[in-house]
């Protein structure tokens, strides 16, 4: 059955080449839709003042494309967007704290994503979001940060441990890389990861 533009979110992993690939396809597409969500921060349209930090170098198409006139809206709050894509100082700290002491609580990490973050709108753009119905329009594979934000409630404790090493090991990737983009190629090179993540995926029921 074909599905109309109304009914279409596209998704991508939080990284830059991602986002600019969908960036091109939702413009191809924008005459045959209606007004389309587009995953800037909603304090940012609203006119205040908001530090996006690397946020801005990720977000800076989807700006562009804000500001060149149509028919955007803008959703979610800073604080979901950067969960969902980033690494926060909470979480930080639980990943330094695993590679300290080479041990993981999960009652601690459970504490940071017991609250499912809300679906996005449609039609529209989401960063980070694994769901049913989507449409990947930029970069395919997850980070461990995004599976976390969309998938973490519903694994079992082996899976969960796996995904708090990989999550560690993606934010020293973080720290040494020049970018996002380069970490997330770093990442995505191992293939035990990337079947990790597609296994995760497909369990839900994606």
């Amino acid at each position: 059955m074909r599905r109309s533009a109304e009914d279409l979110v596209f998704t991508t992993a939080a990284v830059r080449a991602g986002i600019e690939a969908c960036v091109d396809l939702i413009d191809a597409v924008r005459e045959r839709s209606g007004p389309i969500y587009l995953p800037i921060p909603v304090e940012v349209c609203e006119g205040e003042f908001v530090d996006l930090g690397v946020l801005g170098w990720l977000l800076e198409p989807l700006l562009a494309l804000y500001h060149s006139g149509g028919e955007w809206l803008c959703y979610g709050s800073l604080h979901d967007i950067r969960r969902r894509a980033f690494a926060s100082a909470e979480l930080a700290a639980l990943a330094v704290k695993a590679k300290v002491f080479g041990k993981i609580d999960l009652r601690e990490w459970d504490a940071l994503f017991v609250a499912p973050l809300p679906e996005p709108p449609r039609p529209s753009l989401a960063i980070g979001y694994i769901g049913r119905g989507t449409v990947i329009c930029g970069a395919p594979t997850p980070t461990p940060i995004e599976l976390a934000a969309n998938l973490w409630p519903r694994l079992g404790d082996e899976d969960k441990t796996a995904l708090a090493k990989y999550i560690t090991k993606y934010i020293d990737l973080i720290v040494s890389s020049v970018n996002l983009d380069e970490a997330y190629l770093r990442l995505t090179s191992d293939q035990s990861y990337r079947e990790f993540a597609n296994k995760l995926v497909h369990h839900m029921g994606n």
